[in-house]
Formats: C-alpha cells, structure tokens, sequence
C-alpha cells in the first residue's frame, strides 16, 4: 500500500487546482458563447455591439465593478458579480442571465471573468457591509432622510426632486458621459432598489462613477449608518409607482370634462385624468439611426369635452435642450438640438384593429402627426401639423381649421406638453369618436443627446379611447330602477303587515 501513498497526496493536492481550472474553462465556453459579443474576447469591453450601446459593456481587465457591497475600496465577493449576471443591469443592455444560465454556469463565468485581471490574485474581497441597525420605514425617517440629502448636497447631481437635473457635467472612469440616476423611478436602479441596496450604494457608493463613499468615517463628508438609513428612506418615498411603464397597458382613457379643458400643462384639471406610461425604443429602422437613447419612457393622459380632445404628454429629461442656451450646452455631451415630442394618428381608420405602417405611415395609409418642438435660445416653442405617407413624405398642414395648438413647460427634471385640437377638425382630420379605440403612437426627441430627424425614441401602436360622457339616462335609469325596486319592496311589505294585523277568523272547536 505504500507505493500508493504518493499519488494519492499528490492527487489530493492537486484537487482544487484541478477543479478550478476546470471551473475556468467551463467558464471560458460559457463567456465566448454569450458574452463575448458585447464584452469581447478580451474581456476589454470592446465586442462588436459595444459601439452601439450606452452605457458600455465592463471592461473586466482592469478589475472595477460598480455594484458591490463590500467595504471601502475592496474587491467585490463572488456573489456579487454572480448577482449582476443572474439579474442584469436594469436601463443597460446587459440581460438578466438566470433564466438561461444555470447556477453552476454562472458561477464558472464568474470564476472566467476574474481571470481577465489580475488584482483578483493580488487582492482578496474585502468583508460584507454590516445591514444590522436599519432604521424601519417611516414618515418620519423620510423627513429625516430630506434633510440629509440636502446637507449632503445630493441635489447637486440628482435635483430638488430626484429627478436627475444635474448642475455639472459629469463622466464615468473611462470618460463616457453619465446622467444621475432619477430617484422618482426606482425600477431603473441598476444595483437593486430594495431599502438596503440603496443604503449600500449610499455606504460603498459606485466605483468608477462621480457617486461618492459616503460610509468612509475617515472622510470629512461621511454620514452616519442612521444618516445612511434615513437618506435610504427618503429615496424609497420619493418613487412614483403610477409612472411604471406596465407592458400589458395598451390604452389611454380618456376622461370627458366640463367646464373646458385648460391649455396649461400644470393645470389642477389633469389630476382627473388617468395616468398611463409606455416605454420608449430608440427606432433603428432608418437611417439615421440611434443607438444609446437617454428617455426612456412616456406618460400620456387623456382629457375631451363636447369641442376639444387634450392629450398631456410627459417625459422625465435630464435637460431642457434649446440651441444656445449656453448653460445646458456646458452639460450636454454632444451637438445639442431640440428637445421635442410628436403625436401620430392614422389619417383614416381601417377595417377592424388594421393600422398603418408605424413608421409615418405608407402610401395608402397616411398619418397625421401632432408636432412640438421646445424652441431654441433666441426663438420660443413652436407646434405644428403634419400629414405623411411614409418617411420623407411630410406635408405641413394649417392647424387652424383643426383647431389645433401645443403648449410646453420644462420644470424639475420634466417636460409636459398639452396638445389640443378640435374634435372634428378640417378635411382629412382624424375624428376623435368617444367609445371607439383609436391607434395611437409617441415619438421623443432629446437634443442634448444628439437627437433630431430619425434619430429618436419612439413606441408602439398603442390605443386611445374616449370614454362615452355619463348622460341622462345612464345617470337617472339605474335610480328609477332602484325607486321601483324600493316602492314595490315597500308595497309587499306594507300588504304583508296589513294582513297580519286583520282579525281572524275563530276556529270552530
């Protein structure tokens, strides 16, 4: 048995050597087949997509990673690189992988991608954030929270609101530009958005970002964990959950009104209405194309009277781009144009759910589109009608005779903009029918991102109905049917009660 002593250690030995190459190398097939397009073969971030996309893919080879939570400057753990394959980047084009990717598969990726630098085998993970003394959610620890974020001076990068209306220019690590994260959306934090995900960017803050440590004691503008908390909550409080894009709505209700329908987007009249939002594609179709959009969503709500339909459109914007406006040029990162939205209606209805083409439409389908643009420095917003027959194709028309008009306001970090137009308007007019669904879509332009012509964001064909106006008879009916309902319950009662108070005949014994 002895001359088998040898082997048996030296294979023991050996075992986790083995092993993790093997985990390497099965990592090695599992990156090449569904990383690599983006990340490249180099781990540098220079696939073939990556000039396509905003923001650009990792470069693994020089070891930082965002999203971690251990402490200071460390390294992050194994299970943090595992938690962002398993569950993406949210507002990126890096996908969530657990439903593709088994457990065993992304841990051998993750062992593959550490070896692309080598201060994983200098450097160790450095020990877990400690989560122990979180304050519980209240009114008050949001109050509290309110105040921190201004001693810490949060609103310079993230605004008033938390919307993201930035007073500096800001880049990344690798020089890319970067907008501040909009707090009001919470479904687009790219490290979780859970109350204690948020206390750990606060407390590691985001390396290879302008976000701060703010867990660092030894640091003059540290904050306390309770401050770290409380800040945590107030972010929570500031989400607006009937702003979430839900990929099942399909239909803008629109609301009958009386008393006419204001022009003013801030007007108190649109609370009334019902809110919907829908995401925004970059259109990549024709050219010129976009790639790297920045809104990334639309709110629409739907108001009409006897005359006029309103339609208020909104859109979280990083900044109100008008052409020579100096202060929003020093923060723009490209040639900034007009910000602008548009409307798009078929000029016709088909047969059925038939629409036309959605991009402008076609030769025997036309559109009619609803045009704003926020204007330049020198000159003011201006609105405007078009008809067209595909791309190309666009005809302006008097909006006049339609009754039709736009008006915009840029204030903390958003844009709203009311269309309004005559609900039977001038020849060729879309008709704006109450209870019948009508096709409608949305196009954004965000100049300070170099975008104007085809270069834009658009959605889907989506639908809007004109909810019928209550009337005499839908009101008064169902009470007529419920007084007769009462009177005759009252009848019988009262016939029921008569009967028994009548004398009886005696029973002859």
């Amino acid at each position: 048995m002895r001359r088998f002593a040898f082997p048996l250690v030296f294979l023991l030995a050996h075992a986790p050597a083995a092993s993790a190459f093997a985990d390497v190398e099965a990592g090695r097939v599992v990156y090449e087949r569904w990383c690599a397009l983006c990340h490249g073969q180099k781990g540098d971030g220079n696939g073939p997509a990556a000039s396509f996309l905003m923001p650009k893919p990792r470069d693994f080879t020089v070891g930082v990673y965002k999203y971690k939570s251990t402490e200071g400057n460390s390294l992050p753990s194994d299970e943090d690189i595992a938690r962002r394959v398993a569950e993406g980047m949210l507002g990126t084009a890096m996908p969530g992988w657990k439903d593709v990717l088994n457990e065993a598969d992304r841990r051998q990726v993750v062992t593959f991608i550490k070896k692309f630098s080598d201060i994983f085998e200098f450097e160790k993970p450095g020990q877990a954030i400690s989560l122990a003394g979180q304050l519980s959610g209240s009114p008050q620890a949001a109050d509290a929270g309110r105040e921190v974020y201004r001693k810490a001076k949060c609103f310079e990068c993230h605004g008033d609101t938390g919307k993201g209306n930035p007073s500096k220019k800001l880049k990344d690590d690798w020089g890319e530009p970067i907008w501040p994260r909009n707090l009001t959306k919470p479904w687009t934090f790219r490290g979780g958005s859970d109350v204690k995900d948020i206390y750990t960017r606060l407390t590691v803050g985001i390396p290879g970002t302008p976000m701060p440590v703010f867990g660092d004691s030894g640091k003059p503008d540290a904050l306390s964990a309770d401050e770290r908390w409380s800040v945590a909550h107030y972010v929570v409080s500031l989400a607006d959950p009937a702003r979430r894009p839900n990929p099942g709505a399909n239909v803008i209700k629109g609301v009958y009104h009386t008393g006419g329908i204001a022009a003013e987007p801030s007007a108190p009249v649109w609370r009334d209405a019902p809110t919907v939002s829908f995401r925004l594609a970059p259109q990549i179709i024709a050219a010129d194309r976009l790639f790297t959009p920045v809104v990334d969503q639309i709110t629409v709500r739907a108001l009409y009277d006897e005359k006029e339909v309103a339609l208020l459109v909104e859109w979280d914007d990083p900044t109100p781009s008008r052409p020579g406006d100096k202060v929003q040029k020093a923060l723009a990162p490209a040639d900034m144009f007009e910000d602008a939205v548009a409307v798009q209606f078929p000029a016709a209805l088909g047969e059925g759910l038939e629409k036309p083409y959605f991009g402008h439409g076609d030769a025997t389908n036309p559109v009619n589109v609803w045009y704003w643009r926020a204007g330049r420095a020198d000159a003011g917003a201006a609105y405007a009608m078009f008809d067209m027959r595909g791309a190309g194709t666009r005809v302006q028309r008097d909006p006049v005779p339609s009754g039709f008009s736009a008006r915009g306001e840029y204030k903390d970090g958003t844009w709203r903009v009311v269309f309004r137009r005559a609900r039977y308007g001038g020849d060729g007019d879309v008709l704006f029918d109450s209870g019948r669904l009508l096709p409608i879509a949305f196009a954004n332009w965000e100049g300070s991102n170099g975008e104007r012509g085809s270069k834009h964001t658009l959605t889907r064909w989506v639908w809007l109905w004109l909810e019928p106006p209550p009337s005499l008879k839908t009101v008064y009916v169902p009470v007529a049917v419920v007084a007769l309902l009462a009177g005759g319950l009252l009848g019988v009662s009262a016939r029921m009660r008569r009967a028994s108070e009548r004398p009886q005949p005696e029973k002859e014994t």
